[in-house]
């Protein structure tokens, strides 16, 4: 983990990961743009915030379009337990979401209080 040297890299870093709370996914997105050429700290934070809050989304994508695709071909299997399939790929999805939940609230804590 790369630390940063600054306060004002440190409320960045922190700010990215904690925009899980007020604007996911683009706040990183833009500072990870912006501090390519400034810091590799504020870098390198932006860019695992910024994965780890569109991973969910990518997720519950793949698992849409796997459902829609086993129940447009036909698949009797699916057709049959189609609620379990989509119930079981939503509970992960929420599983998912909530363990990067957290995971985004303690690297905040923690680029907080690391020196």
């Amino acid at each position: 983990m790369i630390l940063p040297s600054s306060t004002s890299e440190k409320i960045l870093c922190c700010l990215s990961y904690l925009s899980i709370l007020f604007l996911p996914v683009v706040f990183p997105l833009i500072v990870w743009i912006v501090a390519m050429n400034h810091g590799d700290a504020v870098t390198y934070h932006a860019k695992r915030a910024f994965w780890s809050q569109i991973f969910p989304a990518l997720y519950i994508l793949v698992a849409l379009i796997i459902y829609f695709i086993a129940g447009a071909t036909g698949m009797s299997a699916i057709r049959n337990a189609g609620g379990w399939l989509f119930g079981i790929l939503l509970v992960l999805a929420l599983l998912i979401s909530l363990l990067l939940y957290i995971y985004n609230l303690a690297m905040a804590v923690r680029v907080l209080l690391d020196r």
